[in-house]
């Protein structure tokens, strides 16, 4: 049984964003493909929890690399799991703060 998903404010508006971002660039077809596309690897991980490994500056969250332009960072609590941020591969990682 998949465990319950909930997003931060600032992993919610940071999707928001690349979505925005996505639909201006490329159109709204592939905005829909991506959002398809985040939200089976959200499913995949309410599923596993466990799937992916611990990131290496917070032992905390877990790391998901979705391409090679996002990360997405998550916590397990045991009870949901918690989206964090979806992160730009290009970001400076020092601004990163959860």
């Amino acid at each position: 049984m998949p465990y319950p998903v909930r997003y931060s404010t600032r992993a919610f508006n940071e999707y928001n964003e690349i979505l925005e971002y996505v639909s201006a660039k490329f159109g709204i077809s592939t905005a829909a493909k991506v959002d398809a596309y985040f939200e089976e690897v959200v499913n995949q991980i309410s599923i596993n929890p466990f799937l992916y490994t611990y990131s290496d500056k917070n032992k905390n969250l877990r790391r998901c690399v979705i391409n090679y332009q996002t990360k997405l960072y998550y916590r397990f609590t045991g009870e949901f799991i918690e989206i964090a941020s979806f992160r730009g591969n290009k970001m400076n990682p020092k601004t990163l703060r959860l």
